[in-house]
């Protein structure tokens, strides 16, 4: 008999409870003129002002992000085959950019398209996007060539290995008189600019893909056993100790 008034005693509680929220929630639509309404596909519901169509309130409840908020923070990962590197020249840029707030996961796999990056995560706080390749990473301190806003580029990374800076390539180096210029990677280059588009490469046999994915189809070796072929083993392997040697590259893959 005991249990059956403690029971009674919880059940009326739960019934008091469910009326007083119900009644709140009434009293706070009726004072600001709203409505509770489904909303679009996503199973969430929002609160609207009556007779408007437009999304006049902020109040939802949703299961997943749908699209990128304004705070969002965005991680770059290149996965090779032997280590996992960050590309922090697109983390910085669009650290402070609203060029992707409000872009859905769809359309941020159509805007990376070019630069071979998926949406690998995507969460409230953090978007992370993947370039998942079947080559090797890059060596600390060195630079190769990839895609930066689909052009040629050549990137240059850190003691880390992490992808840390980048220049456009630019294929025009030249005075002038028509004499050709010392290449210098940090300098800004002026004059008539002659980048080179990735669409630009698309005939040429498996070039895109290397741009894409990386050049570098082997394990390091250590140069010091063949001094004689250190620098044959950078060409082969696309990474270079100097911005001027990827530079030379670049244009060598140009005229083939």
């Amino acid at each position: 008999m005991k249990k059956i008034k403690t029971l009674y005693k919880i059940f009326t509680i739960t019934i008091i409870i469910v009326v007083c929220a119900n009644y709140s929630l009434v009293h706070y639509m009726n004072k600001n003129d709203l409505k509770l309404e489904a909303y679009g596909r996503l199973p969430y519901l929002k609160f609207t002002q009556k007779g408007t169509d437009s999304n006049l309130i902020q109040t939802s409840v949703t299961t997943k992000l749908s699209r990128v908020a304004e705070n969002t923070k965005f991680v770059f990962k290149n996965k090779y085959k032997d280590k996992e590197v960050r590309n922090m020249v697109l983390e910085n840029y669009f650290k402070n950019s609203i060029v992707l707030n409000n872009k859905t996961q769809s359309e941020l796999n159509d805007f990376f398209k070019s630069q071979g990056y998926i949406v690998n995560n995507m969460t409230v706080d953090e978007v992370v996007f993947v370039n998942e390749s079947d080559r090797y990473s890059y060596k600390a301190n060195r630079y190769f060539l990839g895609v930066y806003d689909n052009n040629v580029t050549i990137y240059k990374t850190d003691k880390n290995a992490d992808i840390t800076s980048y220049k456009l390539f630019n294929s025009n180096v030249y005075d002038a008189k028509g004499k050709q210029l010392k290449y210098d990677f940090e300098a800004v280059d002026k004059g008539e600019l002659q980048y080179i588009k990735i669409d630009d490469l698309t005939e040429k046999d498996g070039l895109v893909d290397d741009l894409l994915r990386g050049r570098k189809y082997s394990k390091d070796i250590d140069d010091s056993k063949d001094a004689v072929d250190a620098e044959a083993n950078e060409y082969e392997k696309g990474e270079f100790k100097t911005a001027e040697k990827a530079f030379d590259y670049a244009r060598g893959l140009l005229k083939s």
